[in-house]
């Protein structure tokens, strides 16, 4: 039997950067419309106060960033929609008691599918303030991440920072601080990264540092001039438009140039 690539290695193989749909909201029609247009698919998984799992943040995050909550259709049914699909999916844990259903949802989706995504301890840091946008439900040990790369090999994996220096990728006075980031992601065989900084200070130098170890940093595109990064990278976009296609061999990653 063919071993399956992950999506972090088909990317590797089709030389190009891939662009993530991201959404809050997963409704029918905007699940649907990634479906049939062969993008892909950005969900989070939380669980209520019963230890129920649903698509969206947790109450810790509404309530702390005064946001409405999020309109989305049934975790169960989005992931059956997603099943029958061939598309990416960024998993995104939402809340530490929500990450037996993220395992589930692997299962379903198969992990080569899969991204799957989580605020890690190790990368907790505080050279800037975050208090306002902190929700402690949301971050796990690294270890997390390494144990389901262990249960599915395919699996693509994502640590995501938070409170790094904003000049963290052009300034040169931190070159010890991305080399103990870059330290924690290879020991745990983390495949991707969101620093979680201005997304304006990437630069082809700043890629380059992690992709000599198989590292691709994750980068939001939608306010940022794309044009000068030839490097690969893992970009994220609000738009549907502007999301890579997928092709549906399972064996390469056709970016939407």
């Amino acid at each position: 039997m063919k071993k399956e690539l992950s999506l972090a290695k088909q990317i590797y193989k089709s030389r190009k950067p891939f662009i993530f749909f991201h959404t809050h909201e997963v409704t029918k029609e905007v699940l649907l419309a990634a479906i049939n247009e062969n993008k892909s698919m950005d969900i989070d998984i939380c669980v209520d106060d019963t230890g129920m799992p649903y698509l969206g943040h947790s109450r810790e995050y509404y309530e702390k960033l005064s946001e409405p909550w999020d309109q989305s259709i049934p975790l169960w049914e989005a992931v059956e929609l997603l099943a029958n699909a061939n598309i990416p999916v960024m998993v995104d844990c939402k809340h530490y008691g929500a990450w037996r259903y993220v395992e589930d949802v692997v299962t379903r989706l198969g992990a080569a599918n899969c991204l799957v995504h989580a605020f890690i301890f190790e990368f907790d840091f505080h050279y800037i303030r975050h208090d306002d946008y902190y929700v402690r439900c949301e971050w796990l040990p690294v270890e997390q991440l390494k144990y389901l790369k262990s249960k599915f090999p395919a699996i693509t994996t994502t640590a995501s920072a938070r409170g790094l220096p904003p000049d963290i990728l052009i300034s040169d006075q931190y070159q010890k601080l991305l080399k103990d980031i870059k330290k924690i992601l290879i020991s745990n065989q983390v495949d991707t990264v969101c620093l979680n900084v201005p997304d304006n200070t990437f630069s082809n130098r700043a890629l380059q540092f992690f992709l000599a170890d198989n590292i691709l940093p994750h980068v939001m595109i939608d306010k940022i001039d794309t044009s000068g990064l030839t490097e690969l990278y893992i970009g994220e976009t609000d738009l549907l438009e502007s999301a890579s296609k997928y092709t549906n061999n399972k064996t390469q990653i056709e970016a939407n140039q």
